[in-house]
């Protein structure tokens, strides 16, 4: 699209509020700190390019016409959007104002780890919201590889694309009804939880437990494929299964089913991932340097 303003002198625009107002070139020329003659010079080449008389010659006090008023009200308008302009920046880089999206991976960080961030974050800039978004590992992740999301969630990889700050760890853990003999075990092994039926999580977990089997040549038999956690705590308590999760993942109360370390262990660090660069707005850059305040010790 072209601009139908250009050729007008940026002075000329800044010049015909103050004329209009003042009805003085003279006067208007010394507000801008310009001597007359350049007043009147910008003036002429703007009229030259619009096609149009913008000031009454030889009237006292100087006037505009019509069509000068037209332009002087768009130099106002564009003034005060500067002024707006400027004050939202100022805004921002003093109160950090803005939305920052964060996908989150399930209970274990939607549960643990963000409500101390998101609390932590509004201490430091009221200003700052932060919209939470709930996925599985890799919807998140390609989430904030679309754009979708500021930051996301994950369990620490290689991914070079990416920059991670370690926030958490975490392990997977056997879910045993109290009932069950294995519940009596100090830890569980792959080849103890692949003979009875088993609960798999259909959660971002699922790819962990899976490997953890793998490691030890052993697959569960699974009968059961759920995606929530209260419906897998409910399905091991009724005597359907046995089942692994994270641990940070298992509710504070879960009467009737025992928690249960495996051997060998599976240990995971969770980290807040953003793709490698900039950041999209300061109120990013804010929650990511909050972050970094509570990120784990190398």
């Amino acid at each position: 699209m072209s601009d139908p303003f250009k050729g007008i002198p940026p002075l000329a625009l800044r010049l015909l509020p103050l004329l209009e107002q003042s009805g003085n070139f003279s006067e208007a020329a010394r507000a801008l700190n310009v001597s007359q003659p350049a007043a009147s010079k910008a003036i002429a080449r703007a009229e030259e390019t619009c096609g149009l008389s913008l000031v009454i010659r030889g009237r006292r006090p100087a006037a505009l016409t019509a069509e000068g008023r037209i332009l002087a009200e768009h130099a106002i308008r564009q003034d005060e959007l500067a002024q707006h302009t400027a004050r939202r920046l100022r805004d921002s880089r003093a109160h950090g104002s803005g939305l920052v999206r964060i996908g989150s991976f399930g209970a274990s960080a939607s549960t643990h780890i963000l409500p101390g961030l998101v609390a932590a974050v509004a201490r430091r800039r009221s200003g700052v919201l932060i919209e939470i978004t709930e996925r599985t590992d890799q919807p998140a992740l390609q989430a904030l590889r679309d754009g979708l999301v500021d930051f996301a969630l994950v369990v620490e990889n290689d991914d070079a694309d990416l920059d991670l700050m370690p926030l958490a760890r975490d392990r997977l853990v056997a879910l045993i009804r109290t009932k069950d003999p294995l519940a009596q075990r100090a830890t569980l092994d792959a080849k103890a939880l692949s003979a009875p039926p088993f609960i798999l999580s259909k959660g971002g977990s699922e790819p962990l437990i899976r490997a953890w089997f793998a490691r030890s040549g052993h697959e569960p038999s699974i009968h059961h494929s759920i995606q929530q956690i209260t419906s897998i705590l409910a399905m091991v308590r009724a005597g359907m299964g046995v089942a692994i999760i994270a641990e940070m993942a298992v509710p504070e109360t879960h009467a009737g089913v025992v928690v249960v370390p495996l051997s060998p262990g599976f240990p995971r660090t969770i980290c807040l991932a953003r793709r490698a660069g900039g950041f999209a707005s300061h109120a990013a850059e804010i929650v990511w340097h909050t972050a970094a305040e509570r990120a784990l010790a190398s």
